[in-house]
């Protein structure tokens, strides 16, 4: 369910990303197309003193246009602070435009004004678009010969038109910035949403990864139930022929006054496998029924020391190193001792058990306002991948000596205190083990 979820939401947003992007390329397209028809046409009517000067005046316009609008976006100029810059040099190429194609008449081509009206409409505020309109107007009314002003009949005549070119710059400006506030606020609205869905698309994914763990747990627990019943079953009805057997042994060995050394060689060989089955089955026992735990408060580090004396033996015999440095300041904690010092033996034969000659094992703890920590540490073979989910399962082990029982133990030992227990492993460079134990002061 996750991975489908995960894959959906790539799948949208890959199909969001092409066609918003096929989108703004056909849009740039035709915007820039129909501007350099309008330059075109008007080039091809083409009214002024001098058609050079127009006609530079012209590929100034649409070169600075086509650059800025392919190099820059106006988001960017934006942010960058250059919009009003953009705007101003806009202006004055307009102006020029304007200039160049005035004679005895006004220019006909003041609609060219309107490139930077909607470009400070569209990215700037209505303070900075009628900033624009009016700087627009004033541009336009001063390229208008002085001799249209000092004729009062043609005055009479141009003035309203004048006029009302005017006030359609500042009305073309105030509706193109309306336009975009409009749009900004409408993709501000949708960006909120898209946000909105986000979270509760992570929420749902978090909610799932929360439910498939349940699931796991409760799995996990119905076969633990199911093998501690098993188990209960199997201890009584195993022990007691191990018991006629071991004694069986012990009594052809009395009887026997010098027994061949073969002889003598096999019943010590049954005397050894029966007490074997007997641990075995007490380990059965042990995991099948774990118990409650007897908490009483203890030091950490007394409990963590005393596990590693006790197999300081088994490791140097090994060539491995135990390193445990206990913190300056103790740590007390409310804990089963026997259950925690069958948990660490686990842990840290497990841990000299897979770990290399001349090399060591790291016992740290670590102390939060709500847990305690206890992290074991080796540079053995470490753990395949495959294997890594299932090692707390019983009978699940890399060993080929081990039943699969002592992980598993651990495991139940962790949670019946109320806490977790971590692994990270990384085959062929080792193993590490966090135990998280929930505090409680003393």
């Amino acid at each position: 369910m996750k991975l489908f979820t995960t894959k959906v939401s790539l799948a949208v947003n890959a199909i969001q990303f092409h066609t918003g992007s096929a989108m703004n390329k056909s849009l740039l397209i035709t915007k820039n197309g129909l501007l350099l028809c309008l330059f075109a046409i008007l080039l091809v009517f083409f009214k002024g003193p001098s058609l050079l000067y127009g006609t530079l005046s012209f590929i100034l316009i649409a070169t600075y246009h086509l650059v800025t609008d392919r190099r820059f976006s106006a988001e960017q100029l934006t942010n960058s602070g250059l919009m009003s810059l953009h705007i101003a040099i806009y202006l004055l190429l307009c102006t020029l435009l304007i200039w160049a194609t005035t004679g005895h008449e006004e220019s006909h081509y003041w609609i060219i004004y309107f490139l930077p009206i909607v470009v400070a409409g569209t990215n700037l505020s209505l303070l900075h678009t009628l900033a624009t309109s009016l700087f627009s107007s004033l541009l336009y009314l001063v390229s208008i010969p002085s001799v249209v002003w000092s004729d009062p009949i043609e005055l009479a005549e141009d003035l309203p038109e004048f006029l009302i070119s005017c006030t359609t710059f500042f009305i073309v400006g105030v509706l193109i910035h309306g336009f975009s506030a409009q749009h900004r606020q409408q993709l501000q609205q949708q960006k909120h949403l898209n946000d909105l869905l986000l979270d509760n698309r992570n929420a749902l994914q978090n909610s799932l990864c929360k439910l498939e763990q349940a699931e796991e747990t409760l799995r996990r627990k119905d076969r633990l139930a199911a093998l501690g019943e098993m188990a209960a079953g199997l201890a009584h009805e195993i022990r007691n022929p191990l018991g006629v057997i071991s004694s069986s042994a012990q009594l052809i060995e009395s009887q026997l006054e010098q027994p061949p050394s073969s002889q003598k060689e096999l019943l010590s060989v049954i005397r050894e496998e029966t007490a074997r089955l007997n641990d075995l089955v007490s380990n059965f026992l042990r995991f099948g029924r774990p118990g409650e735990p007897r908490r009483e408060p203890h030091h950490l580090d007394a409990l963590v020391q005393r596990a590693v004396d006790h197999l300081q033996n088994i490791a140097e015999q090994r060539q491995i190193a135990l390193n445990f440095a206990p913190p300056q300041r103790p740590v007390v904690i409310a804990v089963d001792a026997d259950m925690i010092q069958q948990l660490l033996l686990n842990l840290l034969l497990n841990a000299i058990e897979a770990s290399s000659a001349n090399s060591q094992v790291t016992i740290e703890t670590h102390v939060t306002p709500h847990q305690a920590e206890i992290v074991i540490s080796d540079h053995g073979c470490g753990i395949e991948p495959e294997v890594l989910p299932t090692i707390f399962n019983p009978f699940v082990t890399t060993k080929d000596t081990g039943t699969g029982l002592g992980l598993a133990t651990a495991h139940n030992i962790v949670q019946s205190h109320g806490g977790d227990i971590l692994v990270s492993s990384q085959p062929g460079k080792g193993s590490r083990f966090t135990i998280q134990l929930p505090r409680e002061d003393s």
